[in-house]
């Protein structure tokens, strides 16, 4: 197809506004415009870039996995496609993300960068969403441009019209996600209804909000900077600061800190305005202890404000690995069940992976052990026990995060 001019202006004006990272790249191509853009402008600056498609498994997943084929096709661009099945939860669009970049993180390579194609309208609806469902600074900051590991959203400030009108010219065979049309669906709501009644009232509504958001996600960067300069002391079943170190930084620093140590302590889905509170009341001597879930208490030792586990359950606490998320010691587990052929041969230290009948369990200090067998040390290595034989049939997959802090 020939270019016209509007698809060089549009071209030219993307690139200019697209922060790619450096070294080999990686598109999670799901066939629809936006994704069909971002590799198209990947080869547009000559970069090495193959692509990755997620196929969930859902009842328009045949459709959208043809329309990323043919898309790789029209670019001569290298496909890899990978299934996943969706765990059920409270929150299916949460559990299909989760699930995605699991397998994800599986599919990329040493050294590889995985861009997803997250544009401007998407960040303005994350920070509506999160409005709507009750949020602070962090969520009021939108979508970050970097997820740890590997993960980057190169097109944050290139809007969705942008992306389908240079998809369109540039002749790219993208197909629209019916799912996006399911109003049981909050973030559809948000989409196609909230924000243009809001832009309404100010039509430049978006960029409004995408400058709110990046003035946020700055502050939220050096306010994190600060906390994480506060020591923590960390053992079995315990997280501890001086409260003398706590009540000397201002109290948006000290918020911080004492939810990284509710993050520690419970998991990031531990942390509440409610239980911040908590701590602020034992540490300013309002109380002499909280409870905060079944027998975590928030106590004051000595000079440090403390939070523990019965030391009885602690010690001995171990957790059981089963597909899903989990929380252990200063690592979160994500671990998914896949019952057909493994191609996975796991090249970081945060992944493993285990014959799918494998009994998978994790201490208090974050060693894993497969039927009861030292098996991975997060971040450290893996032992004889975490390899398995690619082509075998049926296994579970394992990435470990270490929560910041």
């Amino acid at each position: 197809m020939a270019r016209t001019r509007r698809l060089d202006d549009l071209v030219a004006s993307s690139l200019d506004r697209l922060h790619l990272p450096d070294g080999p790249l990686a598109v999670g191509l799901s066939g629809g415009a936006d994704s069909a853009t971002l590799a198209y402008l990947c080869i547009e600056l000559d970069r090495e870039v193959r692509a990755i498609h997620i196929n969930h498994g859902l009842p328009n997943s045949p459709m959208m996995e043809k329309a990323a084929a043919d898309v790789a096709d029209t670019l001569d661009l290298s496909l890899e496609v990978r299934s996943i099945e969706v765990p059920s939860g409270a929150s299916p669009e949460g559990q299909a993300r989760r699930a995605r970049y699991l397998e994800f993180a599986g599919a990329t390579v040493a050294g590889e960068s995985l861009l997803t194609a997250h544009t401007l309208d998407d960040d303005v609806e994350t920070v509506v969403f999160n409005l709507i469902r009750g949020t602070g600074s962090r969520g009021l900051a939108g979508i970050p441009y970097h997820r740890p590991h590997n993960v980057y959203r190169p097109m944050l400030s290139i809007t969705r019209s942008e992306t389908r009108e240079l998809a369109t010219l540039a002749g790219l065979p993208f197909f629209d996600d019916p799912m996006n049309d399911d109003m049981s669906l909050t973030r559809n709501v948000v989409r196609s209804r909230i924000i243009p009644m809001l832009s309404e009232l100010n039509p430049r509504f978006s960029d409004s909000v995408a400058r709110m958001a990046s003035n946020l996600a700055t502050d939220n960067d050096y306010l994190d900077t600060l906390a994480a300069q506060v020591p923590l002391t960390r053992e079995s079943g315990s997280v501890g600061v001086a409260v003398g170190d706590l009540v000397s930084v201002p109290e948006p620093v000290g918020d911080r800190v004492l939810k990284t140590m509710l993050v520690h302590a419970l998991g990031p889905g531990g942390v509440t305005a409610e239980r911040v509170d908590q701590l602020w009341s034992v540490a300013e001597g309002t109380s002499e202890t909280q409870q905060l879930e079944g027998r975590v208490v928030v106590v004051q030792s000595g000079a440090q404000l403390v939070i523990d586990s019965d030391p009885g359950e602690a010690d001995n606490r171990v957790v059981t690995l089963t597909p899903g998320r989990h929380r252990q010691a200063r690592f979160e587990f994500d671990v998914a069940r896949f019952d057909r052929v493994c191609h996975v041969a796991p090249l970081s230290k945060w992944q493993a992976v285990f014959p799918i009948d494998t009994e998978l369990t994790v201490d208090q200090s974050g060693v894993v052990s497969a039927a009861g067998e030292k098996a991975w040390e997060p971040g450290i290595k893996r032992h004889p026990a975490a390899w398995y034989e690619p082509g075998s049939v049926g296994y579970l997959s394992v990435r470990a995060t270490e929560v910041p802090g």
